[in-house]
């Protein structure tokens, strides 16, 4: 059985050989593999090479390809910053006022877009070499809600949030990044990619109330997975922190897979998700892959595993693994799943 029967197989509900492997490691292989960040994020074959040599190196079964998080934000015209050895970072709003940020929101802009278009050839690349073999894992950036927070600027998003007259607008913004979001996507989906994600961190609870997270970001978290469902696409969202309060809204969503940061109570989220989402993740990815060592992975792996040992897990970081992240690490973590995660 390869990776991408593997993965498949959870996805569908189903049992593989053995728990299948993933990991967010787009910064630690690219350093590992020799390449600044710049000359990872500019050009789709180094993109597509680092990530599956890394994948082919260690074994995994899926590849989740991601190189910031201000692919879209960007597009829509929002500042961003290109340090050689870091992650491309948002700065800066789209506009100076809503009316200049809200009409910059165009599907249109994204498809245009050539940071996109290196994206999308990276996949296409990727689906070339690997395609059916090793699962790959397009991540489609921000969610609506997250990107809509991203263009507008955290402070006068969150304010306007709360002010009772500008609330209509910062709804309307939402829906337009729906849209570019929908179709991100789409494209991601066309280049080859097996399933889709995305990160919608802005709306966690360790950023706001469990009640603004159901008004401003569930119901497109349910808009999305319908329609994506529609396109026979399966889909994992990403929220970072603690999700123990909104884990069930979540979950009742039905997203093919819910990746968990290692903050969530695991025992829990296995309960609550069981016939619902496959849990992703949810390791540490600074506190055991980072920082710790192989000891320490090997004993947070085991702990995991024993969790969910009945399945309904693709196993790995669950958020972006640092690029200090070492090869033992690695290592260890990927032989521990494969001799304590054989069903």
């Amino acid at each position: 059985m390869n990776g991408y029967e593997r993965i498949m197989k959870v996805l569908n509900g189903e049992k593989p050989d053995r728990v299948p492997m993933m990991l967010h490691n787009f910064m630690s292989a690219s350093k590992e593999f020799g390449y600044t960040m710049k000359e990872f994020r500019s050009d789709p074959r180094v993109i597509s090479k680092v990530f599956v040599d890394a994948a082919i190196k260690y074994g995994l079964d899926g590849i989740l390809t991601d190189i910031d998080t201000a692919i879209e934000a960007h597009a829509m015209g929002a500042l961003v910053d290109f340090p050689d050895d870091e992650p491309a970072r948002v700065i800066g709003p789209a506009g100076k006022d809503f009316n200049e940020i809200f009409a910059k929101v165009t599907p249109e802009r994204l498809i245009a877009d050539e940071r996109v278009q290196i994206y999308l050839e990276a996949i296409r690349l990727m689906r070339k070499q690997v395609g059916g073999e090793i699962l790959i894992r397009g991540n489609a950036d921000q969610g609506p809600y997250s990107l809509a927070m991203l263009i507008y600027g955290m402070e006068s998003f969150l304010m306007d949030l709360m002010d009772e007259d500008r609330q209509e607008y910062i709804i309307k913004l939402i829906d337009k990044c729906y849209d570019v979001h929908l179709t991100f996507h789409k494209l991601i989906k066309d280049a080859g990619a097996d399933i889709t994600s995305f990160g919608d961190s802005s709306c966690g609870p360790d950023l706001i109330s469990r009640d603004m997270y159901m008004t401003y970001a569930n119901p497109y978290h349910r808009k999305l997975r319908n329609d994506l469902m529609d396109d026979k696409t399966k889909c994992i969202c990403h929220i970072c922190g603690n999700l123990d309060n909104i884990l069930p809204d979540v979950a009742d969503v039905r997203f093919a897979g819910i990746e968990v940061d290692y903050k969530t109570n695991k025992t829990r989220a296995h309960d609550i998700l069981k016939g619902k989402s496959v849990m992703s993740g949810p390791i540490d990815p600074s506190g055991v892959f980072a920082f710790g060592n192989t000891s320490t992975v090997i004993r947070e792996t085991e702990n995991v595993l024993e969790i969910f040992k009945d399945g309904n897990i693709i196993i790995g970081a669950g958020c972006a693994l640092p690029d200090i992240t070492s090869e033992a690490n690695i290592r260890a973590f990927v032989n521990t799943v494969k001799e304590k995660g054989k069903y």
